[in-house]
């Protein structure tokens, strides 16, 4: 009978969306004893964001507020309010059904994904977490990438527009540089 139990993990299913895009949604399931860095893989792996780009987790009440962080990095703050996501289980915080976190992945333009607990079931361990939906658009990872592509057109249109041609007319009025 103990052995049956082993086997047995609580699966979390969170439902993720977007402010930005109302038609985004992401469902994923995870048990609780992988990372909340296993959650922030499985998010980042399946929008095809890089993962070099800084996130963290916020554990927030029934209104978003923010009440404790779970960070990438070990920035040596040591409280309550602040967990690192390696070494930090979903078990760890997550406590009830209809648990809500924010998922911040633009640090720089203030830009979350809205997460909520929407069941837990008691199932076989997941070996990995995994999408069980995604639909519509995914948001840019940081904005301004969307325009990156499109820049050098613009440089060289200006640059078109500021060829200002021989300087014959400059040279009549105020001479030449060598005069000087």
């Amino acid at each position: 009978m103990t052995s049956f139990y082993l086997l047995m993990a609580m699966i979390y299913h969170f439902k993720i969306n977007s402010q930005e895009l109302k038609n985004f949604q992401l469902e994923v399931e995870l048990d609780e004893n992988h990372s909340f860095f296993d959650f922030h893989s499985i998010i980042q792996k399946s929008l095809g964001f890089e993962s070099h780009q800084l996130a963290s987790f916020f554990i927030s009440d029934s209104r978003w507020k923010k009440l404790k962080e779970i960070s990438m990095l070990d920035l040596g703050i040591n409280g309550s309010a602040y967990f690192i996501m390696q070494k930090t289980k979903l078990s760890d915080l997550i406590i009830s059904k209809e648990q809500k976190l924010l998922y911040t992945f633009d640090f720089l333009n203030d830009r979350s994904f809205y997460l909520e607990l929407t069941g837990i079931i008691m199932e076989k361990n997941l070996s990995e977490p995994f999408v069980t939906l995604k639909q519509g658009d995914s948001p840019v990872q940081v904005l301004g990438e969307e325009t990156l592509e499109l820049e050098p057109a613009i440089y060289q249109e200006e640059e078109v527009l500021m060829d200002f041609g021989e300087l014959d007319d400059y040279n009549e009025i105020f001479g030449e540089m060598d005069d000087f």
